[in-house]
């Protein structure tokens, strides 16, 4: 994996909310924990650890400006700082994960995915 980057930018406050506001639409469940006010706060102040930030963004940047340039670098920086994370208890992990598959799951067109095109086996057990 690349090296891990140690700055990111983070959008403006007002992009974290719009942000947000659009996760909630579009991904209820992830954002079934959030109370807005001390999210978009939590992002913008940087006090949520960065894989949690970066993993949010990931899922959400493209909602900002329709720029999906940054999207792969935040995951991957989301992803390398949650693997040399010493605390893996942390809730926030998890939750960072799920909005990384979020990002993947919606990084994955449904013109390249093999399974949209009928190209899929069959398991039985």
């Amino acid at each position: 994996m690349s090296e891990i980057q140690n700055e990111l930018p983070i959008p403006s406050r007002e992009g974290i909310e719009k942000m947000a506001f659009i996760l909630a639409q579009i991904h209820l469940s992830l954002m079934i924990p959030v109370q807005f006010p001390d999210f978009i706060d939590k992002i913008y102040n940087k006090v949520y650890p960065k894989y949690f930030i970066y993993a949010v963004l990931s899922a959400g940047i493209k909602h900002i400006n329709n720029d999906r340039s940054m999207e792969a670098t935040y995951a991957k920086n989301a992803l390398g700082l949650i693997r040399n994370e010493k605390d893996s208890s942390n809730p926030l992990i998890l939750w960072a994960c799920m909005f990384l598959i979020s990002y993947t799951a919606d990084a994955h067109d449904g013109k390249t995915n093999s399974f949209s095109q009928g190209n899929y086996t069959y398991h039985t057990f």
